[in-house]
C-alpha cells in the first residue's frame, strides 16, 4: 500500500479536494467532518483495487450511539464502500476478559470508560469524553513555541521538535512541556472523580497514547499501554471485519 501523499486529488460526489490543503477541520463530531469521506476514499484507494469493498470504521465512544447510523448512511450513500459497520473506538482493542479503565487518546477527543463484568456480561460503565486530543495538544504546544521564540511553525512540527529538540540558527533552545503536563494532570484528576483509580487496571490506547504514556505512568504506576497503540483500533476493526465478511 502506498502512502497518503500531500496534494493527491480526491473526488467524492463530483467535488474534488486535495490532501494536505485547506483549513483544519475543527468539527468535533467525527461522523460530520467534511473531510471524512475524502480521507476514507483515499484510504480505500491506497489499500485495494477491489471496487466492491467492505470496511469497519470507528467512532469515539460518546458519539457512537447517536452518530452510528448517520455515518453508515453517509458512507453507503457516497458509494465509497459496498458495506460498512461502525464500532466504538477504544474498547474493541482490549482483551475480552479485561476489566478496568480504558483511556483512548485520539486526535480530537479523549474517551474514558470503565469496563466491568456483571455476571457473565462485560459492561461499559460511566463513559465520558474530553474534547481534547493529541492534535489539539500539538497545536497548543507549537503556539507556545512560536510565541516564545517568534517563529511560525505548524502543528506538524511538534513531533520533530519533541523528538529531536528545537534548534534556531544551529543553537539548541530550551522549552517546557507544560501543555502536555497540564493535560495529563487534569485528565488524572478527572478520572479520580469518576472512578476508583487506585484499585482499577488502567490501559492507554489511541494515537496519542505513546506520546503521553511515560508521563502518565509516573503518576499512575499500574498504567499500561496497548501494543501498537497507534493502529490498535484499526487492527481490532480489521479482525472484526474479517469475522463477519470473511
Amino acid at each position: 500500500m502506498s502512502g497518503l501523499l500531500k496534494s493527491d486529488p480526491v473526488n467524492v460526489g463530483g467535488r474534488v479536494k486535495y490532501l494536505g490543503e485547506g483549513q483544519f477541520d475543527t468539527e468535533i463530531r467525527k461522523a460530520y467532518k467534511e473531510s471524512y469521506l475524502y480521507l476514507l476514499k483515499t484510504a480505500v484507494q491506497k489499500s485495494t483495487l477491489d471496487k466492491n469493498t467492505n470496511a469497519v470504521v470507528g467512532l469515539p465512544l460518546m458519539q457512537y450511539k447517536e452518530d452510528k447510523q448517520y455515518l453508515i448512511n453517509r458512507i453507503l450513500q457516497s458509494g465509497i464502500l459496498q458495506d460498512v459497520d461502525v464500532l466504538p473506538e477504544g474498547i474493541m482493542t482490549v482483551d475480552a476478559d479485561y476489566e478496568g479503565i480504558v483511556i483512548d487518546i485520539g486526535g480530537g477527543t479523549t474517551d474514558i470508560c470503565l469496563l466491568q463484568f456483571e455476571g457473565n456480561r462485560r459492561k461499559t460503565l460511566m463513559p465520558y469524553s474530553i474534547p481534547n486530543g493529541i492534535l489539539s495538544l500539538e497545536s497548543d504546544f507549537v503556539n507556545y513555541i512560536n510565541s516564545k521564540f517568534g517563529l511560525d511553525l505548524l502543528p506538524a512540527d511538534a513531533d520533530r521538535i519533541l523528538r529531536s529538540g528545537l534548534y534556531i540558527n544551529g543553537e539548541q533552545q530550551y522549552f517546557n512541556l507544560d501543555v502536555y503536563r497540564e493535560f495529563i494532570e487534569n485528565l488524572i484528576s478527572r478520572i479520580r472523580i469518576e472512578y476508583s483509580l487506585k484499585t482499577n487496571k488502567v490501559i492507554l490506547v489511541g494515537g496519542g497514547a505513546s506520546r503521553l504514556y511515560n508521563s502518565f505512568k509516573k503518576r499512575v504506576p499500574q498504567a499500561e499501554i496497548i501494543n501498537n497503540s497507534f493502529f490498535a483500533n484499526a487492527v481490532a476493526f480489521e479482525d472484526y471485519g474479517r469475522s463477519i465478511w470473511g
